[in-house]
C-alpha cells in the first residue's frame, strides 16, 4: 500500500468524489500466469494465462487507488479491508481502464479510514470489476462521518466445513511484487520492515487473500474462476514472512452460494477475518 515516512492526514474537509483515472492496462496470458505463479496456484486455467485469479482484479486498480490516497495523506495506509464484485473474468488480450473515486471518510477509535471504489471497465465500456478498499490511517479519534455507505458485507455463520494450508517460500513476497508491480519495501527488504517496527517484511494484503481465494475458487467453484461473483474479507493481523510460515483457510458453504472464510498463520494469528464470497450456480 504505502509505506509511508512519517507524514501528515489532510485535515481539510475531505473531498468526497475526488477522483483519479487510470493508465490503460493490457493484459496478457504471460502476465495472467506470472501472478498465479507468484501465489502457487494450481489452477490449470490460471496457469495457462486462460483466466486471472480472482485477485489479479486489483493490479489494474492500484496506480488510480494509490494517487487519491496520496492526495489525503502522507501518513503509513493500513489496508483494513476489501470488497470484489466481479462483473466478468479477466481474460488475455484486454484494454482496461480504471476510475478510482473517494466515496467515504469515517472517523474511528483508532484513527481514520478512507472507502475508494474503483471501476474497471474494457476499452469499449464492458463492465469488469467494481472494487472497495478500506483503509485506515491511524490518529486522532474522531466520529466524523461524510460520503456514501459502501456495501453492506454478507454475515455467514459458521457451519463445518474445510480447511487448506499453503506454506510460504522465503521469495513469496519478492515473486508476488514481480507479478503484481507492488514493491512496497516492508514487505520485501528486513531492514526496512524492521525499521517500521515490523519483526519480518509483511505480505501482501492481496497476496495473502489470494490463498484465501484459492480455497474459495477450488472448492467452492469447482475450479471455475467466473462462478465467483463477490470476495472480500477484513485484514485482521499482518502474515509476516517468517522462516516456515504458512496459511491455513478454513472455509465453510452459507445459503444462496454464500461462503464464509477465515485466515490464520502458522502461530494461530488470525490474519483475515469475516471472509465471504458469492458463488453462481
Amino acid at each position: 500500500m504505502n509505506s509511508g515516512s512519517p507524514g501528515h492526514l489532510n485535515t481539510k474537509a475531505p473531498p468526497i468524489g475526488m477522483s483519479r483515472d487510470s493508465e490503460e492496462f493490457r493484459t496478457s496470458s504471460h502476465r495472467l500466469a506470472q501472478f498465479a505463479r507468484s501465489v502457487d496456484d494450481e489452477n490449470r486455467r490460471h496457469l495457462a494465462g486462460e483466466f486471472a485469479p480472482p485477485v489479479f482484479s486489483h493490479v489494474p486498480v492500484m496506480q488510480s487507488m494509490v494517487e487519491v490516497l496520496d492526495k489525503l495523506t502522507s501518513d503509513f495506509v493500513l489496508h483494513g479491508e476489501h470488497d470484489f464484485f466481479f462483473h466478468a473474468p479477466i481474460v488475455p488480450g484486454q484494454r482496461l481502464f480504471t476510475a478510482s473515486t473517494l466515496t467515504n471518510v469515517r472517523g474511528t477509535r483508532a484513527g481514520t479510514t478512507f472507502v475508494i471504489r474503483s471501476e474497471t471497465v474494457t476499452h469499449d465500456g464492458k463492465a469488469v470489476c467494481t472494487q472497495y478498499s478500506t483503509c485506515l490511517v491511524r490518529g486522532e479519534p474522531s466520529d466524523a462521518v461524510h460520503g456514501e455507505t459502501p456495501p453492506a458485507r454478507p454475515v455467514i455463520a459458521r457451519t463445518q466445513g474445510a480447511s487448506a494450508r499453503y506454506g510460504l517460500t522465503p521469495d513469496q513476497t519478492r515473486r508476488y511484487a514481480d507479478a503484481a508491480r507492488d514493491y512496497s519495501a516492508y514487505t520485501i527488504d528486513p531492514a526496512v520492515a524492521a525499521k517500521a517496527g515490523f519483526p519480518a517484511p509483511i505480505v501482501h494484503g492481496m497476496c495473502t487473500l489470494s490463498f484465501a481465494a484459492r480455497a474459495v475458487v477450488d472448492d467452492h467453484c469447482g475450479g471455475q474462476t467466473p462462478r465467483l461473483k463477490r470476495l472480500g474479507c477484513r485484514f485482521a493481523h499482518p502474515l509476516f514472512l517468517t522462516p516456515g510460515q504458512s496459511i491455513a483457510v478454513d472455509h465453510w458453504a452459507g445459503q444462496d452460494g454464500l461462503v464464509g472464510f477465515e485466515a490464520s498463520d502458522s502461530a494461530g494469528n488470525i490474519v483475515i477475518k469475516n471472509g465471504y464470497a458469492q458463488v453462481s450456480s
